[in-house]
């Protein structure tokens, strides 16, 4: 049987999602840019008007200032610049959203409804059931990018303001890279977690755990140290050039962004080199690992498991003391805080108090609960 067949097989269960996905994110590309553009007008026709109100940032040429001379960096007054004008945040959450929505009905849903079972009756293997899923997937990320990035540096172009992209064009194209592989990663661990949620909706609670995990676990040390010895002196430094560091931005998409400074990109060569080395570096080999390890689970992943929260029965202990260790953390750092300056003792109450709360419900998710299937 042609592997077309499997590719039109998950078509047809994400076909809605995906041109959703490839609308709104051309939405998310120009939107934006024609609303804060919107913004730089009535800015401009401000100061044009009212040119006195204005002679603190602009001094004398504030009389007959020109609109590039507006938005010239030697003047104090910031009216925008092109980083303003990129729909950054706006793209990287609409991807976020849409990469754990496929994922859940690719893999999830056909658990959800038993089709799973008929998927793997058909004559392919696990392998090439989990790589058409990532490629109908992916290519709704790429698509929305290729048709969403261009026409938003043409409406920039073709605007008032197009100085402010005069020799910029290759990094404004390399953010738009970046966020394209960024949605890419995102959905690649989404579709990595189907192999550990059984249903639906765990796969989207897992895939949401993982994205926060990494930088997660950090924080939560680094709350918990502060609460205890009351004592920042190295702790942030430490934990800063952790976050900041190769490895993490690695296996994290959410550390990798967070590292990722659009404000200097486009004025500072040196952070610009940066993002395209390490930055884009970090957000192929995301994709490289979470592929690779998805691929791997997908075929270890227990069919017969279906429904419960966590598939893999040998693991439920590790999940379990990582759950009441997390929420007990957690539980101290909120308790601790409600003080200043912090208390230990109350961190200690809050580290019980969170860890048997966290206790009580791992017991229900993870042993109990076994959602029922649609036959």
């Amino acid at each position: 049987m042609s592997f077309k067949v499997l590719l039109k097989k998950d078509w047809k269960q994400v076909s809605l999602l995906w041109m959703l996905l490839v609308f709104l994110g051309i939405v998310a590309y120009t939107l934006p840019v024609w609303t804060q553009m919107q913004s730089f007008d009535e800015q401009v026709r401000e100061i044009q008007a009212n040119p006195e109100e204005f002679a603190e940032w602009y001094g004398d040429n504030v009389t007959n200032p020109s609109v590039e001379e507006l938005f010239s960096p030697e003047y104090s007054y910031f009216i925008g610049d092109l980083q303003t004008l990129i729909p950054y945040g706006g793209v990287i959450f609409l991807y976020i959203i849409f990469g754990f929505l496929m994922a859940s009905v690719l893999i999830g849903s056909e658990r959800n409804s038993q089709m799973s079972d008929f998927a793997m009756s058909l004559p392919f293997n696990r392998n090439q059931l989990y790589i058409s899923k990532w490629l109908i997937g992916t290519s709704g990320i790429i698509v929305s990018s290729l048709l969403g990035g261009p026409l938003m540096l043409w409406i920039i172009h073709s605007s008032r303001y197009s100085f402010l992209m005069e020799g910029h064009g290759l990094k404004v194209a390399g953010l738009v890279g970046f966020m394209l592989l960024t949605g890419i990663a995102v959905f690649s661990l989404a579709l990595w977690m189907g192999s550990f949620g059984g249903e639906a909706v765990s796969q989207v609670l897992w895939s949401v755990v993982a994205l926060l995990f990494p930088v997660g676990i950090l924080l939560l040390i680094q709350g918990s140290i502060f609460s205890v010895t009351q004592n920042t002196s190295g702790v942030y430094e430490l934990f800063e050039r952790a976050i900041e560091s190769v490895f993490l931005r690695v296996i994290s998409p959410l550390a990798n962004l967070f590292n990722v400074d659009t404000f200097n990109m486009f004025t500072d060569n040196t952070v610009w080199e940066n993002f395209m080395t390490v930055a884009m570096i970090s957000a192929l080999s995301f994709i490289v690992l979470s592929f690779g390890l998805g691929l791997w689970m997908f075929n270890r992943a227990p069919q017969e498991n279906n429904g419960r929260f966590f598939m893999f029965t040998n693991w439920l202990w590790l999940v379990h003391v990582i759950m009441v260790v997390c929420f007990a953390m957690l539980g101290g750092i909120i308790l601790a805080n409600l003080s200043y300056p912090t208390n230990s003792i109350l961190y200690v109450v809050g580290f019980v108090i969170g860890g048997f709360l966290a206790h009580l419900l791992a017991k229900r998710l993870l042993y109990r609960l076994n959602l029922k299937l649609k036959s």
